[in-house]
């Protein structure tokens, strides 16, 4: 992996001097290019009736911007942070403390984005993981057409869509981290074309790519399928706003909706000349979810079913299960919960269920951004973490055990600009 030079990062920053906030990286982007999207707070400055080349666009949630006169070229520039004390305990294995407490940075993500033209959009995204690697997380290109531009076709590298989880930016997840369930069945990051169609009450999505079902916590060190076919369909049960299905989150102010969504996908990996008992040919996947959004509140239940064909032996299935909700007592505190369910299903072996809970709380000190969040969270691991399929994770926060109960705190800063 090729390691960026910080200080150049800073400087090109410093030089641009626009960013976003935190609606501005949704990953489900609207089908309209961005500046469409934009209020007219922005439109005029106090002395005169030109329009503004930059500034600070707090009322379209989008920050500070460069863009041009006749508005149909946009840049957005911005990075956010997580900060986090960690503390943890369990029955470690010989040689391990059985309580490990640590200061870490778990992610710091810098992005470029805006529309070249109303039809043309991008996005480049790096991203420093907690080893100080830099990484190409996101870089792709946008085509919007059809009627209104309800229609657009994404090339490059991108999240496709799965599971209305993974398909969330860090910033905007409920809880500090993605959950065990998207850690270990989720694809993560993939180089692919991508088109989607965005009506008043459904969406599609379809791709063609290179993703592997897991290995999202090493990427990009995962290693891709020679070809994988996705897809998601998301329809409004009740409601017709598709911006408060943008986080997980659920703030005040918002309407009352309900979501489904199914999606899945398949991949295919040629065998390799020597056979490998442990290695996967093919794998297909299943993806439901119900969300429910109000004024201060959202939920949401989704499942997951994984079908993997190994390279020696019988065929496989995983599945996992998760509920999660939140509620704001207040405009800026919430307090949230999560239960995750991860079996091995028939896979061979003597592999255990995993089941863990966390709950916390969350004070957001600005209405209109998800970027700026200080959270305090707790969780509690009640199986033996290296006898299920989870992977132990500091990000996650359950470390190697080999018996049964491990409890993690969390105290997390995520801010930036």
């Amino acid at each position: 992996m090729k390691k960026l030079n910080l200080v150049m990062i800073g400087g090109i920053c410093a030089l641009l001097g626009a960013v976003p906030s935190g609606a501005a990286e949704i990953k489900v982007a609207a089908a309209a290019p961005v500046s469409e999207t934009q209020t007219h707070a922005d439109d005029q400055s106090d002395d005169s009736e030109s329009p503004l080349t930059a500034g600070y666009d707090k009322t379209a949630m989008n920050g500070f911007f460069i863009r041009s006169e006749d508005q149909s070229f946009r840049l957005n520039i911005g990075a956010y942070t997580q900060f986090r004390y960690d503390a943890n305990w369990r029955d470690a294995p010989a040689g391990q403390d059985d309580f490990t407490s640590d200061f870490s940075i778990r992610r710091t993500r810098i992005f470029f984005e805006g529309n070249y033209t109303p039809e043309f959009n991008y996005h480049l995204r790096m991203q420093i993981d907690n080893e100080d690697d830099f990484s190409l997380l996101i870089a792709w290109m946008q085509y919007n057409f059809g009627e209104s531009k309800r229609w657009n076709l994404r090339a490059g590298r991108q999240f496709v869509a799965m599971s209305r989880e993974d398909w969330q930016f860090a910033e905007d997840t409920l809880t500090t981290e993605y959950s065990p369930n998207d850690d270990t069945f989720a694809i993560g990051s993939s180089d692919a074309v991508q088109v989607n169609f965005a009506a008043d009450r459904q969406r599609f999505w379809a791709a063609i790519g290179n993703g592997a079902y897991g290995g999202k916590r090493t990427f990009p060190d995962n290693v891709a399928s020679d070809i994988a076919l996705t897809g998601r369909w998301e329809y409004q049960l009740d409601g017709t706003d598709w911006s408060v299905w943008d986080d997980l989150i659920g703030r005040r102010g918002r309407p009352r909706g309900i979501l489904f969504g199914i999606g899945g996908g398949y991949e295919d990996k040629a065998s390799n000349s020597v056979p490998d008992p442990t290695a996967i040919e093919s794998g297909t996947q299943l993806n439901l979810d119900l969300s429910f959004n109000g004024n201060g509140y959202q939920a949401m239940v989704a499942g997951s079913v994984t079908w993997r064909e190994p390279q020696m032996g019988s065929s496989f299935y995983n599945y996992g299960f998760l509920v999660q909700g939140g509620y704001f007592f207040t405009e800026k505190l919430q307090v949230y919960g999560q239960y995750n369910l991860i079996s091995p299903g028939d896979q061979p072996g003597t592999l255990e269920t995993f089941n863990s809970i966390t709950a916390g709380v969350s004070y957001f000190p600005f209405v209109r951004t998800n970027r700026w969040k200080f959270s305090g969270e707790l969780g509690y691991l009640f199986d033996a973490i290296n006898n299920t399929l989870v992977t132990p994770s500091g990000g996650l926060g359950w470390l190697s055990s080999n018996e049964d109960g491990q409890l993690y705190a969390r105290i997390q800063a995520q801010f930036g600009f």
